[in-house]
């Protein structure tokens, strides 16, 4: 009886492990970074600035071969998502996710209505773009502006929202708060990414840092 004591105690901690180790399930996410950030664009010169002569993310024709990014959220080798998507233009796949989502198209309508009052704001320093992809006061505002600020940082949030359901969608992943919370950040960070980049000069935009520069 003794012997099994002492038995079983000594590989208790290895069925410990053991058992963990088997709960454990690491999820790969793919994120195609730059295609990413190409879809954002694609869908803002297609809802935002609606024009007759553009083409929709559909109609689009692949103008360069889907990214190597290796940016892969968990598994940065996950080489073997890379090719399965090497044969499609991950942006305009992206997009067309996108577009099925009413709740996004609609987020973007209202921004490109409201862009000129932003822009209003953003030009005289009342607001920045910050490294989250919302808005940021930088002066108090009065009650319009606020809620003029609101407005758009809520539109924002949907579009950004939209952005990682797709991610996960293209990843074959079920969307859920777990896989929602790992992929939103991302999400966020290239659409901050394009609004510094299509940032006017004179506006004041907050770098991945934290810090906070007038765009040059």
């Amino acid at each position: 009886m003794k012997f099994y004591k002492v038995f079983f105690r000594s590989i208790l901690p290895f069925m410990v492990v053991f058992t963990f180790s088997c709960a454990v399930i690491t999820v790969n996410i793919y994120f195609p970074a730059r295609d990413v950030e190409k879809a954002y664009e694609n869908l803002e010169d297609q809802l935002m600035n609606p024009s007759p002569e553009k083409q929709s993310p559909e109609q689009q024709k692949p103008e360069e071969k889907p990214s190597k990014d290796t940016n892969s959220f968990l598994n940065p080798g996950s080489w073997f998502v890379q090719v399965a998507f090497a044969a499609d233009d991950l942006a305009a796949k992206i997009s067309r996710h996108i577009m099925k989502m009413p709740e996004v198209v609609e987020a973007y309508r209202r921004m490109g209505k409201r862009i000129k009052e932003i822009n209003r704001l953003r030009d005289k320093k009342l607001v920045g773009e910050s490294n989250t992809g919302l808005l940021s006061p930088l002066t108090k505002l009065n009650r319009t502006q606020a809620l003029l600020m609101k407005d758009e940082n809520h539109d924002r949030a949907t579009v950004i929202l939209g952005m990682a359901k797709a991610i996960l969608q293209i990843n074959h992943l079920p969307i859920n708060k777990k896989n929602l919370d790992k992929v939103y950040p991302q999400a966020a960070e290239q659409f901050a990414k394009l609004r510094r980049s299509r940032a006017k000069p004179g506006w004041k935009i907050q770098l991945p840092d934290g810090k906070w520069v007038v765009k040059k």
